[in-house]
């Protein structure tokens, strides 16, 4: 089969390699469609991810067509249209069994050296990562369930409700999808920051209240000025850059919340004080559960939000090195890059 193969940092070359197979009866083998590229995939492509290490395979957002499963496979069924939830616990651990499967410390996850990803043309899976797409939703709309999970995950678990006000510092596709999320968990006020216009203007399409370019003015400044001073009720940082991490402390109000979506290519230097100042809670959101994905597919099916400002480009698998150099190296204005089998 065609695959994408990241086989060392800045390097990337779509090869012939060995088609996965089913080793288990429990295990389902889907044909990609579409697969997005991800902020990961460009952390492992710089030799920077903590576990998408090259030589590796990558890829998690995904869209495909059944092809075959195993004989214990019993609600799926070849010829249906999926995406996979990309992740699964050990089922046997303390954590596992509290249903937090997400931060197992067993997990494995799809587009790492042990499991083959979405930018190879096959895949196989459990079952039980199979999310089935409804008919009104395209394969290209289906590889954007999972980074919108992420978003829901977080805003879930940081508690966001109606008439809540909220802070999202970085508005690429996790960014987007926090803000979709907090939006559909009833905030009324949504502030997003980013340096690029091009991102802003789609925020602002997708429902954000106030867009704020970091090159041109203070975010600070400008969220307290417009919150009397208090802060916003939860802070979402969607970009791995240390001065976005402090200023989340100094925007979120006196025992807010502040969720940490975000990788960090290096070791921030956390200003504590603030945390302990102004009570601040830090969450951690790690991925996703089954609702959260769940959630997302419905946020889709429903046309609760124009999800096409989200789909920048559908690119040839066989364009690979140039899709990668551009949401790398930001050539254009994109926000989600797809490619196409």
């Amino acid at each position: 089969m065609r695959a994408a193969v990241i086989d060392q940092p800045f390097s990337i070359v779509l090869n012939e390699v060995s088609e996965p197979e089913i080793m288990h009866t429990n295990q389902v083998k889907i044909q990609v469609v579409v697969t997005g590229i991800c902020g990961s995939e460009i952390h492992a492509y710089h030799g920077t991810h903590p576990f998408r290490i090259p030589p590796v395979i990558s890829g998690h957002e995904l869209a495909g067509v059944v092809v075959e499963t195993g004989s214990n496979v019993l609600g799926v069924s070849v010829g249906d249209r999926v995406t996979v939830e990309p992740h699964y616990g050990c089922g046997e651990c303390k954590t596992c069994k509290a249903g937090n499967y997400h931060i197992c410390k067993e997990k494995r996850v799809l587009g790492t050296q042990e499991w083959i990803g979405s930018f190879g043309e096959y895949i196989v899976v459990p079952e039980n990562t199979i999310v089935k797409l409804p008919d009104s939703i395209s394969y290209e709309q289906g590889a954007l369930i999972e980074p919108l999970a992420v978003g829901v995950h977080a805003v879930r678990k940081a508690g966001v409700g109606h008439n809540d006000k909220v802070a999202i510092l970085g508005a690429g596709p996790i960014g987007l999808g926090l803000m979709i999320a907090a939006k559909n968990a009833g905030a009324t006020k949504i502030f997003i920051t980013d340096a690029l216009d091009y991102n802003l203007e789609i925020a602002k399409g997708l429902g954000a209240t106030t867009a704020i370019n970091t090159n041109n003015e203070d975010a600070v400044e400008r969220i307290l000025e417009e919150t009397d001073g208090d802060g916003v009720d939860a802070v979402f940082i969607a970009v791995g850059i240390q001065s976005v991490l402090n200023d989340s402390f100094k925007i979120v109000k006196r025992g807010g919340k502040v969720s940490e979506v975000a990788l960090f290519g290096k070791k921030p230097e956390v200003d504590i004080s603030y945390i302990q100042n102004k009570e601040i809670e830090l969450i951690g959101s790690n991925m996703y559960v089954r609702e959260d994905f769940e959630i997302a597919a419905e946020a889709i099916a429903t046309n609760q939000f124009d999800f096409s400002l989200l789909i920048s480009k559908v690119i040839p698998i066989e364009d690979i090195k140039n899709a990668m150099n551009l949401v790398d190296q930001k050539l254009e204005n994109v926000v989600k890059v797809l490619l196409k089998f």
